[in-house]
């Protein structure tokens, strides 16, 4: 079985090196093809015969064991890495890695977290098809610079003339995976660690190309592939789905290489230069509701500040079409305006009704007493007199008045805005039409 995977390997060695011979040939015809037309008629033949020798040329340049020999030699001009140390400093000098093969613990999340680790390429770009040839994999995804870390030419065989060829080309291919003389940069991050026994040890902490695609990758398939598409459009519908959508919030990218990412390494060019983060922002404070204790009213302190930027662009929107003409367009704009405003007087007391039974029985609850009807519902459980008062349903209509006068005293703070009796009257209907429509929910707080 394992012979079986070495021929399949060597097949793909040799069909590799046959592909970059037909680039290189086609791009050779192209140029042969220019030459010709630029050419005087006399100098055609001669220049025909040149470009024929040197055809012949190119095509023994890929000979198996020629070229072979070529990539051995170029090899130690790259890298093959899992860390780079490229990205901390394009013009760094010093050591990458190439460190894929972990066995430990897997205890916390890092490199070391992925089992096949994406391998880069770093170093000189004229030699980046050795690192290609070395990608290459069986067929059970062993890769072809696997079998040179163990030291197995297998897949070489077919192609050498002599047994001490096929040493030259481990030694050469060893030096694109081996950190020959370790070594760092005034321009890599440093950290010297202090030893008990004195000393140092110096620390070269190195970027994970490897990590940073398998996340870069990851992020991509959430947000782009056809999968994810058809489960968030099935979410946005409202039909069902088995797959899970999958959200990567407040996600920033970091750019590496500039106008030309194949600099730092094969990966960053692939991923057009980006690299994702994602957010490590500690959470956002949010107050704990608290019942509206010592105030006179909500719509004195608790509720107007949590509508204040609302009222604001309503105000806005208003003194704007001040001396407009009153056309159904802003008519429904102001509208939807107050539509929001109200739905959200209904959404802050839902969230009060949430509170146990029997808040607003305590001393330092101010609320007049149509309010607390509202608010406290549940309070109708345990207190009998309240109960009767609720149901006589007087609250809604005073509720609706508070609110009136609310959104009134709002609009004429510090504006030219005039609103009177006609406004009153608006916001008041609609604020108990509101307060109706939830009657039903409020109830349900209490007998449910």
């Amino acid at each position: 079985m394992e012979q079986e995977g070495n021929k399949a390997l060597s097949d793909k060695i040799l069909d590799y090196i046959n592909s970059r011979k037909e680039d290189r040939l086609e791009k050779f015809d192209k140029e042969t093809e220019k030459g010709i037309k630029a050419a005087k008629a006399e100098e055609v033949a001669a220049y025909e015969q040149q470009r024929f020798e040197l055809r012949v040329a190119e095509e023994a340049r890929f000979k198996e064991n020629v070229w072979l020999d070529d990539a051995a030699g170029r090899a130690k001009q790259l890298q093959l890495v899992t860390h780079a140390l490229k990205f901390t400093h394009s013009d760094a000098k010093g050591t990458s890695i190439f460190a894929d093969q972990y066995t430990g613990e897997r205890s916390f999340i890092g490199s070391h977290s992925i089992e096949s680790p994406a391998i880069d390429i770093v170093g000189n770009a004229a030699a980046l098809d050795v690192g290609k040839l070395l990608m290459l994999e069986d067929h059970s995804s062993k890769l072809l610079v696997h079998y040179i870390q163990q030291e197995d030419m297998s897949p070489f065989q077919l192609f050498a003339a002599t047994q001490e060829q096929l040493t030259q080309w481990l030694e050469g291919f060893k030096l694109a995976v081996t950190a020959k003389d370790p070594s760092s940069n005034k321009l890599a991050k440093q950290l010297y660690w202090p030893l008990q026994e004195g000393g140092y040890h110096i620390l070269m902490p190195l970027f994970a190309t490897s990590l940073t695609h398998d996340i870069y990758d990851r992020i991509q398939t959430a947000r782009f592939s056809e999968e994810q598409k058809a489960a968030r459009d099935a979410r946005r519908n409202e039909k069902v789905s088995d797959i899970h959508t999958v959200e990567f919030p407040d996600i920033a990218v970091q750019a590496f290489g500039g106008t030309k990412p194949q600099n730092i390494s094969q990966l960053n060019s692939t991923r057009g230069g980006r690299a994702y983060l994602l957010s490590s922002a500690p959470p956002t404070w949010e107050s704990q509701e608290q019942p509206p204790l010592k105030v006179t009213s909500i719509f004195r302190g608790p509720f107007s500040r949590k509508v204040y930027p609302q009222i604001l662009g309503l105000k806005k929107f208003l003194v704007t079409k001040l001396n407009d003409r009153s056309t159904w367009k802003v008519r429904n704009e102001r509208a939807q305006r107050i539509d929001d405003i109200v739905d959200r007087l209904i959404g802050y007391a839902a969230n009060v009704r949430n509170f146990p039974a029997g808040w607003s029985s305590h001393p330092e609850c101010h609320l007049p007493e149509h309010q607390k009807l509202w608010l406290d519902p549940k309070r109708c459980r345990i207190d009998a007199d309240f109960k009767d008062e609720f149901d006589k349903k007087e609250w809604q209509s005073k509720v609706a008045e508070d609110f009136s006068r609310f959104l009134n005293a709002e609009l004429e703070r510090n504006s030219e805005i005039a609103t009177g009796d006609v406004e009153f009257v608006q916001w008041k209907v609609l604020t108990a039409q509101e307060l109706r429509l939830v009657k039903d929910d409020v109830e349900g707080a209490f007998s449910g």
